[in-house]
């Protein structure tokens, strides 16, 4: 298992930049233009601070929509059944849809359960969903109050997922519509007490900045509900809200993938056994998103920090 990953240097010298407008912000996500669309992984959804959802050309560099928003966004995502559709989860717990022939504004608005920012959002397929209902506008978010499930165009809220009322903060949702697989990261609440003692010079910041936290494996049923797989231990930030992916294999075996806030390196878990497989390079800084793509018949990890980029390609 360990040989399925294999690094990729880039030079930096032969990347393209893309200069975004000065107003746009802190990217907080990125999304590629999914293979349903019709020129897959030549557009980059972006959702940032400066109160923008942007879309990029990959091909000319430029921003060719944005959309000015209320209030930052944290998350984006495209629709994968329609793909002149695509979703924003705000910093103040909403979620925005917008229509890519109407550049104007949001066609629908949904406010959330809480006012945390949605930090992550997931379209879910049709094929999901057989006996259930919801259907191909269905989205999977989460926020600290934990994963959540909506239905768009309907009238009605989102629902929290069942069983992780006492789990703690929310941090990372890693989702794959190909097993139906979720893993919900956690990490413990911390009393004001707790919370005034870390802010004292009692050592280092490595030793104040992560905790011991607890990855969920989940499986989504035919009917919609989620059934809990598993429980993998993990050392998290005690502040940040980094990104985690899953990672498809041949037989729809499965890794997940987490960047380790003590070590500063990515650790890999099988998805069947829950064990650590492999841990990878480690970083200067803490690792802060983790995206998988498997287009074109080849899987590619893509692993940021402050101020790194690692690339792994996986034997898939």
């Amino acid at each position: 298992m360990r040989s399925s990953l294999q690094r990729s240097l880039l030079a930096l010298s032969e990347s393209e930049r893309v200069h975004l407008p000065p107003n746009t912000g802190t990217v907080r996500d990125l999304q590629i233009s999914p293979p349903s669309m019709v020129h897959p992984g030549r557009l980059a959804l972006l959702a940032s601070m400066g109160k923008k959802l942007s879309i990029v050309s990959l091909e000319s560099n430029n921003v060719v929509i944005k959309y000015d928003l209320q209030v930052p966004a944290w998350s984006c995502t495209w629709n994968l059944d329609n793909p002149s559709q695509v979703y924003a989860g705000l910093q103040n717990g909403s979620l925005l849809m917008f229509d890519l022939r109407q550049t104007a504004q949001a066609v629908e608005v949904i406010y959330g359960l809480s006012s945390q920012p949605i930090h992550t959002v997931h379209s879910l397929t049709p094929a999901l969903f057989h006996n259930s209902t919801y259907n191909a506008r269905s989205l999977l978010s989460a926020s600290a109050i934990g994963p959540c499930l909506w239905r768009v165009g309907v009238t009605e809220r989102p629902c929290l997922v069942p069983g992780f009322e006492d789990q703690g903060v929310c941090i990372s949702l890693a989702h794959c519509n190909s097993t139906k697989s979720t893993v919900a990261t956690f990490r413990p609440k911390v009393s004001m007490s707790n919370d005034y003692a870390l802010s004292q010079p009692m050592g280092s910041p490595s030793q104040i900045s992560w905790r011991e936290g607890s990855h969920f494996l989940l499986k989504m049923e035919e009917d919609g509900s989620y059934q809990r797989q598993g429980i993998m231990s993990c050392n998290v930030s005690s502040v940040r809200m980094p990104k985690s992916a899953i990672i498809t294999l041949e037989d729809n075996r499965s890794l997940f993938a987490y960047g380790d806030e003590e070590s500063r390196r990515v650790c890999v878990w099988d998805m069947q056994s829950l064990d650590v497989v492999s841990r990878l390079r480690p970083h200067q800084d803490p690792v802060l998103d983790l995206k998988y793509s498997n287009a074109l018949g080849m899987g590619l990890l893509g692993c940021v920090s402050e101020n790194m980029l690692q690339i792994y390609s996986c034997n898939i």
